[in-house]
């Protein structure tokens, strides 16, 4: 029998079996049933049993590689998957073909077609269950089976002799909603230097073949058995231990979060303990409902639009021993004004004042002049009655607390402010604020002798909602020092903050002329934000002027007259001898003369009266007001007095509550006015709070109730 040349490329088809000796009729009848192209060569010759036992001697086995492995058959081998790098789907790579003859050939296939969807039903893509070992390793993919109902197996064709149905046993990745396999979970590919890809062939003959394959088959449902057993319990494990490196990435963030939050409890309690010192000034504020959910802005409301056109009066208290009927000008008195302005209230009236004496029962005697301040007690007592709020802000402590407890029990709400313990000083207030639109600034205190025993001087605003609003702010810092353990913060809540001051002045209309003006206050530790104080107020007043200076004040010295010991406080005299001396500008003082003057003030007016001596020739004059007593008997206690304190210029008018040293700026509380209409003065004559002010001025100067410096002894001692 003639041998045939084995062909090229044909070194890893398997032998034929040396057991069976064929006729040629048989083989060829076998070849035309084998597949024509299998593993990528084609199949063009089928050597003879005994060439074929040649060739399988002098095949090179491969190296393998010494790592250990289990023993694996020929469809084991066949079955190692492969991943792509670029893809998390997993492949298998192919498997060396069996060559057969007949039937069983038809077998094996059959079975590696069964096989292979066993292997992916069972999980076999599982990294640990493959051992193929690749350059570098791959990530793998876990998969699960899907309940969908397995499509029939296509059943071998029944006429063996045609052809055998090659397998294809590469796995693909499936997009369709018929997929059986889901993927799990997925690894990260690890680094791991390249190894060269080692190929196993099967060396075994076509007998050993059929057992391999056998033990195979056994092994891999075993496999996919115990691989659907431990799914479930491998990924329970996985979400357990991944549970920690998911609360490891979140724990970093919390952690940020609760340090940030620390951080601003902590700024905004060391903001607090900066601004506001102590937690008394906190509960003080609180107490008076300083912050709260309206404290806030809000910017779908719109603000309160200020009543610009204010009607301004200047009011008086002339005493019954001075003859007023023949001198000009006549000004409605305070007494009259209060009336109006209790009469008048709808929703509340607030008054800050150094004391509360309306009634004579403070020096137990009945005096008929203590009329009028009855009639203003009784208007303040039935406040409440008719609903008006009724809020009072005293000096503590009282001479006489008769007429505070009264209202009190009618419904007032009194505060007393320890301003000595608060300050050093005491609260010398004397302001009204009325249903936030009308005011009262002066000199009257809430005293039935300043109605009609002390001279006095006031303004009244009517309409002029701004500069009520602004003025209340004032009167709420006063209630504030009333609670009960207040105490003065370092600086003021912003709902406080002044709407008016020297370098911001409201712009209104006051008696049909314009003009700007502001509200200073004292001391400075009771100035909230924006605020000028009392005394910046007077000096730039007396800096601006450029043609005269009139003062009409009760008490006048450059000192700290209450300081133990005293001091000498030379602010407001100095720029006196500045404006007198330097700019020429008029410097006129009418200073009130009474038995508790202090001697020491007229020392001090002195040394000012004399700079316009030779050769110095200062523009300064000084003279003193004394209201004769007519003998009353008994005398009236602090009667009888010029109580005035204001300043005119030729630019600027001021009305103020203080006395002109240093304790009345530095220590006691205190408020101005300060009305600017130089502007408007040419065009309007008479009309200007300045040309009112500036006329009462001159009256007094040269009313008979003037007496020059050298009679101070006299007045003094009366």
């Amino acid at each position: 029998m003639r041998r045939k040349e084995p062909t090229p490329g044909r070194s890893r088809d398997p032998p034929v079996r040396r057991s069976s000796r064929l006729q040629p009729e048989k083989v060829g009848e076998q070849v035309s049933r084998e597949p024509q192209s299998f593993g990528g060569s084609r199949v063009t010759d089928i050597l003879s049993p005994r060439e074929s036992i040649r060739a399988h001697r002098k095949r090179v086995e491969p190296a393998r590689d010494p790592s250990p492995s289990p023993p694996r058959g020929p469809l084991q081998s066949s079955e190692e998957a492969e991943a792509p790098e670029d893809s998390g789907q997993t492949v298998l790579e192919r498997d060396t073909p069996l060559s057969g003859f007949g039937s069983q050939a038809e077998s094996i296939n059959s079975k590696r077609t069964t096989t292979t969807k066993m292997a992916a039903t069972a999980g076999l893509t599982e990294h640990k269950k493959t051992s193929l070992h690749f350059p570098f390793q791959s990530p793998f993919v876990r998969l699960r089976r899907l309940d969908v109902p397995q499509e029939e197996e296509p059943s071998p064709p029944q006429n063996g002799a045609k052809e055998l149905p090659q397998p294809n046993i590469e796995w693909e990745v499936v997009k369709d909603k018929r997929a059986r396999l889901q993927v799990l979970e997925t690894s990260q590919p690890r680094s791991t230097k390249a190894r060269p890809q080692m190929q196993r062939r099967t060396t075994a003959s076509s007998q050993g073949r059929e057992e391999n394959e056998t033990l195979a088959l056994g092994q891999l449902s075993r496999a996919g058995i115990a691989a659907r057993s431990k799914a479930p319990t491998m990924r329970k494990a996985d979400s357990q231990a991944g549970a920690p490196h998911k609360w490891a990435k979140r724990l970093p963030y919390r952690f940020v979060l609760c340090f940030l939050l620390f951080l601003l409890i902590l700024g905004f309690g060391c903001w607090f303990a900066w601004e506001h010192g102590n937690p008394g000034s906190f509960l003080g504020l609180v107490g008076y409902k300083a912050w709260k959910w309206s404290s806030f802005p809000k910017l779908w409301n719109e603000v309160e639009e200020c009543s610009s056109q204010c009607s301004l009066v200047l009011v008086e208290s002339i005493p019954s021993t001075l003859d007023y009927e023949m001198l000009t000008p006549h000004h409605p008195s305070i007494y009259q004004a209060w009336m109006d302005l209790l009469g008048g209230a709808n929703s509340s009236v607030e008054i800050a004042a150094f004391y509360f004496t309306l009634r004579d029962s403070d020096v137990h005697v009945e005096d008929p002049s203590s009329k009028q301040g009855k009639a203003v007690f009784e208007l303040l007592r039935a406040l409440p009655s008719r609903g008006v709020k009724l809020s009072i802000a005293v000096n503590s402590p009282q001479f006489s607390e008769y007429d505070t407890d009264e209202l009190a029990r009618h419904g007032a709400d009194v505060r007393y402010v320890d301003m000595k313990n608060l300050t050093g000083g005491i609260l010398h207030t004397k302001i009204w604020v009325v249903d936030r639109k009308h005011i009262f600034v002066g000199s009257a205190n809430m005293d039935w002798r300043s109605l009609t025993q002390v001279k006095e001087l006031g303004a009244v605003l009517y309409n002029c909602s701004c500069l009520a609003r602004d003025l209340h702010r004032i009167f709420a810092i006063y209630r504030i020092l009333g609670k009960d353990g207040a105490s003065i913060p370092p600086k003021w809540p912003a709902d406080l903050a002044a709407e008016s001051g020297l370098t911001h002045p409201l712009k209104l209309q006051l008696n049909g002329t314009g003009g700007q003006l502001y509200l200073s206050s004292s001391p400075p530790a009771l100035c909230s934000s924006g605020r000028t104080s009392d005394l910046t107020a007077i000096l730039s007043t007396i800096e601006d002027a450029k043609d005269f200076v009139y003062i009409a004040v009760m008490d006048y010295e450059p000192q700290c007259t209450f300081c133990k010991p005293k001091r000498f406080w030379p602010v407001i005299d100095d720029a006196l001898r500045t404006a007198a001396c330097d700019r020429r500008v008029k410097v006129r003082l009418l200073i009130s003369c009474w038995k508790h003057s202090h001697p020491a003030m007229f020392i001090f007016l002195e040394s000012l009266r004399v700079l316009s001596y030779e050769p110095l020739r200062c523009p300064i004059e000084v003279k003193l007001f004394v209201i004769p007593s007519e003998g009353e008997q008994p005398p009236i206690p602090y009667a009888h007095v010029n109580h005035n304190k204001y300043m005119v210029t030729d630019r600027i008018a001021y009305i103020g509550t203080s006395n002109w040293s240093e304790d009345y700026f530095t220590r006691t509380a205190g408020v101005g006015l300060v009305v600017n209409q130089s502007d408007a003065s040419a065009g309007t004559p008479g009309q200007t709070l300045r040309q009112q002010l500036e006329k009462v001025f001159i009256r007094d100067w040269d009313s008979p109730y003037v007496q020059p410096l050298s009679k101070h002894r006299e007045c003094s001692r009366k």
